[in-house]
C-alpha cells in the first residue's frame, strides 16, 4: 500500500480508531461483560481505523504479466503484372487465412498499374512487427532499392515467390524521360527505353506520334542481342499551348507475349507565357533600341515600339507592361491610356514632371532649374522586389542624363540603384520600384542607358549585366499578382488508376478566405463528363474524382453568385508494369537471405505457416496501480466489520 503523506498520518488514523472505540465502550457505564466490550471495541476501531485510512486516497501496487502473439506484416502484390501473370488467382484473403491462429496479422497490398514499389513496403515495416510475409514477383519499378531497404530490418523477410521467371518473347517501351512542361514555340527532349528478349536479328518500327494521329519521328530500331536495351532520344515540337499528347510506338513483332507493352501515352503541358511589351516613345533615341535588344533576348517577352503620336492604338489588354519613354511630355501630355498597364517609366530630359508627378507612381520630382545633370549609380542594399546578382557593377558604368531637381518615395517603394553626383551620394533613387497598388511600376530617373550597355559590352563582352538588369525589371513589373477570388489546384497530369484529388479555395471581397459558399464543378472529357460538388475541407475545398479513364479533361468550378474557375488535366496510362514481365525470384531470395528468412513457392503456404509458428510470443511486464477506495472488497471488509458489531450488539440486548 502506498499513502503519499507522512508516517504520522497513519498513525493519527489509528489513534481516531482507539479513541472512537475507546469512548463508545470503555468510557462511563456500560451493560457489556468484559469480554463482548473488547469484541466489539476491536470492531469499531477496525472499522474506523480503515475508514480514515481510506480518506488518505492509498494505493496498491502490483506487477502485471501480459502475453502477447507474435505480429506478422503480410504484404501482397496486386500489380499488373502479378494479375496477368500465372499467379493472378494468389488471394490476399486466403494467405491471411492460411497464417491465421495464433498469429496477430497486419495485410496490406502494395502495387498498381503505376508501378511496383517494394523498397517503401520493407521501409515502412512498423517497429512491433516480428516477422514479414512479402508475396511478389519481384518486379520493382519505383521507389528505393528493395535489397538496401531489407539490411535495415531487424526482423525476418519472408517470401512468397509468384509469377513466372521463364524468358518469353517480348518487346516493350519503358523509362520514358521527357519534359512534362514546355513553352510553345520550343521543343521537347525525350528519352525512351527500348527493350527486347528473344528477338535477336529482328526488326522493329519506333514512332513517336501526336494527338491528331501525325507521325512526329520515325527511327528503325534493330535486335542484335536476345536480351537487347536501347535509349532513343528525340525532340518533339511544341507547336500549340495546352496539354499536348504524345504516343510513342514500337511495331509488334509475331510471337511477342504482351502487346499492350509496345504502346506509350505521355503528355507535356505547353505553355505559352510570352508577354507583350509596349515600348512607347516622345520621340527617337537610342535607349529605344537598347530597351527592345535586352527584352527581346528573352523568349517570355515580345516588344511593339511606338511613338506618341500613334499611342492611341495601344490596347492596355493586350499587352502586359508600357514602358513610357520621356512621357508625359510638353507635346504629348495624356498618358491615361497607361492607367490600367503595369508601367516602367524612363524619366528623361523631355519629361513633364508636373503631369508625372500628377500620376502617382510612388516617385515624385521636384525640378529646381531648367536643367539636367550627370548620375552614375550606386547599388542599395535592402532591396528586396527582386535579386540582382553583380550589382556593383553598375557603378563604374557611364552616367545617365536626368532632369535636375529632388525626388521624394512615397511609402513601400523601393530603391535598387541610387543617384550619385560627381562624388557626392546625393541619397536620391536613381532606379525605384514598387509593388503598391493594382500594378506595379518602377521607374529609371535620367536617360542614355544605351550607354551602360555598350559599357557592359565592352567590360564584359556580353550584354548579359545589362539585359538580365532590364529584363528582371520588366518582368518583376508585369508580374501581377492573382487576384483571382475563385481557385482551383490540380495537377497537370493524373496516372490512371489513382484517384485524381482537386483543391479549391474560395475569398470574399475583402480578399479572405473562406467556404461558406457550395462550389459545383463541371467535368468534360473525351470520353466521359460529370457533375460534382466540392466537399468542405478544413478553410477550402477538396474534390476526389473518380477513377477516370486515360485522356485530356476540362473542368469548370463555379458558385451561385457567378463565380468560376477554369482549367484542365490529363489522366496518363502508364506502361511502366508491362514493360517487364519476367519474375526476378533472385531478389527475393537476397531479401529473405539478408534477413533471415526464407522464400516459399505459393503452393507451400503449410511450410511458411510452420516457419511462422517458431514465433515465440512477447511477454510484457508493468507496473499498474489501483485506488484502493475503488476496489470492492475494501468496502465489503467494512460493511462486514459494522455488521458484525451490529449483530453482537442486537443479540445482547442494547438494540
Amino acid at each position: 500500500m502506498i499513502i503519499d503523506y507522512p508516517w504520522y498520518m497513519v498513525l493519527c488514523c489509528l489513534l481516531a480508531g482507539a479513541a472512537y472505540a475507546a469512548v463508545l465502550y470503555f468510557i462511563g457505564h456500560s451493560r457489556f461483560s468484559r469480554r463482548t466490550q473488547w469484541v466489539l471495541a476491536a470492531l469499531r476501531f477496525l472499522a474506523v481505523s480503515a475508514i480514515s485510512l481510506l480518506l488518505l486516497a492509498p494505493m496498491t501496487r502490483r506487477t502485471v504479466h501480459e502475453r502477447q502473439q507474435p505480429h506478422v506484416l503480410v504484404a501482397v502484390d496486386r500489380s499488373l503484372s502479378v494479375l496477368q501473370g500465372p499467379d493472378s488467382t494468389f488471394s490476399a484473403d486466403a494467405l491471411q487465412e492460411a497464417l491465421g491462429g495464433k498469429l496477430r496479422i497486419t495485410l496490406r497490398t502494395f502495387g498498381d498499374a503505376a508501378g511496383t514499389d517494394i523498397g517503401s513496403v520493407l521501409e515502412e515495416a512498423v517497429d512491433d512487427v516480428d516477422a514479414v510475409v512479402l508475396a511478389t514477383d519481384g518486379i520493382a519499378n519505383r521507389g528505393p532499392n528493395p535489397a538496401t531497404a531489407a539490411e535495415h530490418l531487424a526482423v525476418p523477410v519472408h517470401t512468397i515467390a509468384l509469377g513466372d521467371t521463364t524468358p518469353r518473347r517480348d518487346a516493350a517501351l519503358g523509362g520514358l524521360r521527357v519534359s512534362r512542361v514546355a513553352m510553345a514555340g520550343s521543343t521537347i527532349p525525350m528519352e525512351i527505353t527500348v527493350t527486347a528478349l528473344l528477338l535477336d536479328g529482328h526488326t522493329a518500327r519506333f514512332t513517336v506520334e501526336d494527338a491528331r494521329g501525325r507521325s512526329i519521328m520515325s527511327q528503325q530500331v534493330t535486335y542484335d542481342d536476345d536480351r537487347f536495351a536501347q535509349t532513343i532520344q528525340a525532340t518533339l515540337p511544341a507547336a500549340e499551348p495546352g496539354l499536348q499528347r504524345f504516343t510513342a510506338r514500337l511495331s509488334v513483332l509475331e510471337g511477342e507475349v504482351s502487346v499492350e507493352n509496345n504502346t506509350l501515352t505521355f503528355y507535356v503541358d505547353v505553355i505559352d507565357a510570352r508577354r507583350k511589351v509596349a515600348i512607347v516613345a516622345d520621340a527617337p533615341h537610342p535607349d529605344l533600341a537598347a530597351l527592345r535588344r535586352a527584352i527581346g533576348n528573352n523568349p517570355n517577352y515580345e516588344t511593339e515600339l511606338f511613338f506618341a503620336t500613334d499611342m492611341r492604338k495601344i490596347k492596355a489588354d493586350d499587352y502586359s507592361l508600357v514602358v513610357l519613354h520621356n512621357l508625359p511630355s510638353r507635346e504629348h501630355p495624356d498618358v491615361a491610356f497607361a492607367k490600367d498597364m503595369a508601367q516602367l517609366y524612363v524619366v528623361g530630359l523631355h519629361t513633364d514632371l508636373v503631369r508625372f508627378n500628377a500620376l502617382h507612381t510612388g516617385v515624385e520630382i521636384t525640378s529646381k532649374a531648367n536643367r539636367t545633370q550627370e548620375v552614375t549609380a550606386i547599388a542599395r542594399e535592402g532591396f528586396t522586389l527582386f535579386n540582382l546578382d553583380g550589382a556593383n557593377a553598375f557603378e563604374a558604368f557611364p552616367p545617365l542624363s536626368a532632369p535636375f531637381g529632388e525626388a521624394r518615395l512615397a511609402e513601400g517603394v523601393q530603391t535598387l540603384f541610387g543617384a550619385r553626383l560627381g562624388s557626392i551620394d546625393t541619397r536620391q533613387p536613381m532606379v525605384a520600384a514598387t509593388a503598391q497598388g493594382e500594378y506595379r511600376r518602377v521607374v529609371i530617373w535620367g536617360e542614355g542607358i544605351w550607354r551602360w550597355r555598350l559599357a557592359d559590352f565592352a567590360d564584359a563582352g556580353s550584354h548579359e549585366r545589362f539585359d538580365r538588369m532590364v529584363q528582371q525589371l520588366v518582368a518583376f513589373a508585369a508580374m501581377q499578382a492573382d487576384r483571382q477570388r475563385l481557385r482551383v489546384d490540380a495537377e497537370r497530369t493524373y496516372q490512371a488508376g489513382n484517384p485524381a484529388v482537386l483543391r479549391a479555395q474560395l475569398y470574399n471581397e475583402a480578399y479572405e478566405l473562406t467556404n461558406s459558399a457550395e462550389v459545383s464543378l463541371d467535368l468534360k472529357g473525351d470520353s466521359t463528363s460529370g457533375n460534382y460538388t466540392f466537399q468542405r475541407d478544413g478553410d477550402g475545398y477538396s474534390l476526389t474524382l473518380p477513377d477516370l479513364p486515360e485522356g485530356v479533361y476540362r473542368y469548370r468550378a463555379a458558385t451561385a453568385d457567378g463565380l468560376t474557375a477554369e482549367g484542365s488535366f490529363a489522366v496518363e496510362a502508364t506502361g511502366v508494369e508491362l514493360s517487364r514481365m519476367v519474375a526476378d525470384h533472385a531478389l527475393l531470395r537476397t531479401i529473405s537471405h539478408t534477413t533471415g528468412g526464407r522464400t516459399f513457392a505459393p503452393d507451400d503456404l503449410d511450410g511458411l505457416r510452420q516457419q511462422l509458428a517458431e514465433l515465440k510470443p512477447t511477454i510484457y511486464s508493468h507496473t499498474r496501480y489501483s485506488d484502493l477506495l475503488g476496489l470492492p472488497w475494501v468496502l465489503a471488509i467494512i460493511v462486514l466489520l459494522l455488521g458484525a458489531e451490529w449483530l453482537i450488539r442486537k443479540l445482547s440486548g442494547e438494540v
